[in-house]
């Protein structure tokens, strides 16, 4: 992520609480900052706000983390299309 990305898109997502901390420390030091910046799981119809990293997870992890983020993916451009 770039300090032009924050100025550029309408919204940045990300996966966890800790990557919003650190997306929202590096928007404060952009100026004219217009993404909305937060969980992507937000969107998810499911209520799974936090999409866990599966990288030491198993095979199913993977596909878990998957789905969540089709679901939520749809449900973001279903409410902004």
């Amino acid at each position: 992520i770039t300090k032009e990305d924050f100025q550029t898109f309408d919204h940045i997502l990300c996966m966890d609480e800790s990557n919003l901390r650190d997306l929202n420390r590096k928007s404060n030091q952009v100026k004219d900052c217009k993404a909305k910046i937060e969980l992507l799981g937000t969107y998810d119809p499911q209520k799974q706000l936090i999409i866990e990293d599966p990288y030491y997870g198993s095979e199913k992890d993977f596909e878990t983390v998957y789905e969540q983020c089709l679901r939520c993916c749809k449900a973001f451009l279903e409410k902004y299309h």
